[in-house]
């Protein structure tokens, strides 16, 4: 009698609340387990859009910085008429270093720059004077406006476009002296939920106040008319 009375005590199985205890445990279980993959998954996927971000960034930089700051001519940043989506800089730097086995004057190089809002991407785009512009290089990718402002800013020896240090603006102050050409490139990176901002200012040290560009005087304003040949060259 006490076999049969067990083993219908076993075949009793677990009650109603005994089950609801256990999936709520379960539940609150899951739920921690899933929160923390998420949380650990969107951590990583920032880390890797910072980073990639950062990359576009520095991959700018050191692009512009190296070439802009040799420049010996920089247009005025301009868009083509009726495509407003699109944003123009050209410059020249020097002629590359004769060689030994190469006596002739080497040409002048061209630099274009190109930012594309719609395509969200710059680049640059390089030929010798009196060539043609070669295949556009990708600097950045995922770019849109800073505050909508222009991506280039070009301000000549003497100009003064800083008035104010205050903290969040542009500038160093009102007694700057700008004695060279500077250019001024901005604008935003995007990738996913991260946005970083690049906003530098090139000193362009072959371009200043005693800078004889054009052979008969002192003034950064009279640019030798060849080197004017690099800008608006096929503007794509």
């Amino acid at each position: 009698m006490s076999r049969l009375a067990g083993r219908l005590r076993d075949d009793q199985g677990y009650s109603l609340m005994e089950m609801l205890v256990t999936t709520g445990i379960l539940s609150v279980v899951t739920l921690m387990a899933v929160t923390a993959i998420i949380q650990i998954y969107s951590g990583t996927k920032q880390i890797e859009q910072n980073s990639v971000s950062g990359d576009q960034l520095d991959i700018s930089f050191n692009r512009l910085d190296r070439e802009l700051r040799y420049a010996t001519y920089v247009s005025a940043p301009g868009s083509p008429t009726g495509v407003p989506s699109r944003y123009y800089l050209e410059f020249a730097i020097p002629p590359r270093v004769k060689t030994a086995t190469d006596l002739t004057d080497p040409p002048v190089r061209c630099r274009q720059l190109l930012f594309d809002t719609a395509k969200k991407i710059l680049t640059i785009r390089n030929w010798d004077l009196g060539g043609t512009p070669g295949t556009p290089a990708t600097l950045a990718t995922d770019v849109s406006l800073d505050n909508g402002a222009k991506p280039f800013e070009v301000y000549k020896p003497g100009d003064s476009p800083w008035k104010t240090a205050s903290a969040g603006t542009t500038g160093v102050g009102t007694q700057f002296t700008l004695n060279y050409l500077m250019t001024r490139v901005h604008f935003n990176v995007v990738v996913g939920s991260v946005t970083q901002r690049f906003d530098n200012g090139f000193t362009t040290q072959n371009i200043g106040e005693e800078t004889d560009l054009d052979g008969y005087g002192d003034n950064p304003d009279l640019i030798d008319p060849t080197l004017q040949q690099c800008s608006n060259v096929g503007r794509p």
